[in-house]
């Protein structure tokens, strides 16, 4: 130190865990082989077979009666809910965890972790790294994914050991570059930021077996894309991880993102969210989206009209960690929706369109109850849950019939002309067939058996409406759900063709009335010479 300038103590930005004191410098080494892996036959699922559950490792379990008191709220409360097989049961296929890095925040109800001290940290008050590992290793070992969410645009704004290791005249330092809506901006510009991002996100495939990321507040207002794109380059297309999930939060949505479709990002769709909201409150949403009948077949077409070049491009929800629950929502529009029954049937609504709609389905925890909640707001209270298992149990049974049938969950770059998908109602046919009216209404085909077809019909007025519904073949067409019941297989259902919900249809087009917030899944299952008798035509 010739120059006598004071040595400076800082922390390592590629530390693994910080001490009971991050404050004094105090980083800790982790040995990332000690861990004894029994996922070796796992691999990743494709795109297209996501059905994704947003949590909060605190909010998830930090309430749960059934949880053991000392393992509550940490990776190991999770472990024990996934062991137990609650999320098989729900019918999930890969857990979306909320940020796992270290944040100087305390834990409580408000607490999300979007305020990161290190890219590479693993939240102390969740556990340890190895108990991590375990919880990762124990999702594989139950068939889930496991994503991580990435808050790569900005830092805490109390403590970050990045302000200090490069001190270059500018504000923040040499990683840090403008601000963002929540304080500093990281310069995501910079090869170097680049370098440093893209290394935590190998190691946390390398060290952790991840599937993939979601990275939060991407638009190119705050993050430079070239990131992303390098990122996907070099994860991917190098051979690193070729099947990794990447999933870009970016409001409102862009196209750059896509890259060639298939591989490209998905994107939360914020066309779809906000339009879905908009139409479960029978008016406007955040002063910006209503519930106007325009366009509705584009959002339930994976927004291809917006943004997305393939059903890869789109994960669907209407709810997450930064928005109104559903039953919240509405209950803001006025008296007429503040009721539980109501409030109970546009939430079971919104459920039903997002699983229905092409792309990859999310849901926030708690959804698959109907839970009531502000936005931001992430504990659950169990003891209220156990009085709405009846609202599971059809939540769960309606995500099991898009895991069962291929005509649920159409993809690629457009179906429509495939073959695969055709229209049969909506607000831009004649007034018979829905025009001018908030319903919507398709067939799919996934393949060339006629028991693979299926047929998929909601309303969103506050009525019901009668159309001209032609079904795309003549045969007994079995009911698989509605808004109140799941119908499937034995022995949770009756699908079959003797069942008071099926439907003869004819060759030629006849009236099917939609009741008001309705929705409706049916499946091709026989000819009509099966069964004449008994069956409503």
């Amino acid at each position: 130190n010739s120059d006598q300038r004071p040595v400076r103590m800082v922390q390592d930005p590629y530390a693994r865990r910080y001490g009971p004191d991050y404050n004094t410098n105090n980083c800790q080494l982790i040995d990332p082989t000690v861990y004894q892996w029994q996922d070796r036959t796992w691999q990743t699922p494709p795109m297209d077979r996501l059905i994704i559950y947003e949590l909060n490792v605190y909010g998830f379990t930090g309430e749960d009666p059934e949880i053991p008191e000392e393992i509550a709220g940490t990776f190991r409360g999770v472990i024990h809910r996934i062991r137990d097989g609650y999320f098989n049961r729900l019918g999930v296929t890969a857990l979306a965890l909320m940020p796992t890095s270290e944040a100087p925040t305390a834990l409580g109800p408000d607490r999300l972790g979007y305020d990161p001290c290190g890219f590479m940290t693993i939240e102390r008050d969740f556990g340890t790294c190895d108990d991590f590992r375990a919880l990762v290793d124990a999702a594989h070992r139950q068939g889930l994914a496991v994503i991580v969410d990435q808050v790569f645009n900005h830092t805490s704004n109390t403590f970050n050991p990045l302000w200090e290791i490069i001190y270059d005249g500018s504000p923040g330092g040499f990683y840090f570059n403008g601000e963002t809506p929540w304080g500093n901006r990281v310069a995501t510009e910079k090869d170097e930021v680049q370098n440093m991002l893209i290394d935590a996100c190998k190691m946390f495939i390398r060290e952790y077996h991840v599937d993939g990321f979601r990275f939060d507040a991407t638009h190119s207002s705050w993050m430079d894309h070239r990131l992303l794109h390098r990122l996907a380059h070099e994860i991917k297309d190098t051979g690193f991880k070729p099947d990794c999930l990447l999933i870009a939060e970016n409001l409102p949505n862009e196209a750059d993102l896509n890259l060639e479709g298939y591989n490209g990002y998905a994107q939360w769709c914020d066309p779809f969210h906000d339009k879905i909201k908009a139409l479960l409150r029978e008016g406007v949403y955040e002063d910006w989206t209503d519930d106007s009948p325009e366009r509705l077949g584009s959002f339930f077409y994976f927004c291809r009209d917006f943004f997305a070049a393939h059903t890869n491009n789109v994960i669907n929800y209407c709810e997450s960690h930064d928005e109104h629950s559903v039953p919240y929502e509405v209950a803001t529009a006025g008296d007429d929706l503040s009721g539980e029954a109501a409030k109970e049937r546009k939430s079971r609504l919104g459920l039903f369109a997002t699983v229905v709609a092409l792309g990859q389905p999310m849901i926030y925890m708690g959804q698959e109850f109907g839970v009531e909640r502000p936005r931001n707001r992430i504990d659950l209270n169990w003891n209220k849950l156990a009085k709405k298992n009846h609202y599971f149990e059809w939540a769960r049974r309606l995500i099991s019939l898009r895991r069962r049938y291929p005509g649920l969950r159409i993809y690629g770059y457009n179906p429509a002309e495939e073959g695969k998908f055709s229209w049969l109602i909506g607000p831009w046919f004649e007034e018979a067939r829905g025009g001018g009216r908030r319903v919507i209404g398709w067939a799919t085909r996934p393949g060339d058996a006629p028991w693979e077809e299926m047929v998929v019909l909601l309303n969103f007025e506050p009525f019901a409406v009668t159309v001209n519904l032609e079904f795309p073949r003549p045969g007994i067409w079995v009911r698989l759900a509605d808004i109140d019941c799941v119908n499937d297989l034995p022995p949770e259902g009756d699908n079959s063709v003797h069942h008071p919900g099926a439907v003869a249809a004819w060759p030629e087009a006849g009236d099917f009335t939609l009741p008001s917030s309705s929705g409706f899944i049916f499946k091709w299952e026989s000819p009509l010479e099966t069964r004449m008798a008994n069956v409503p035509g």
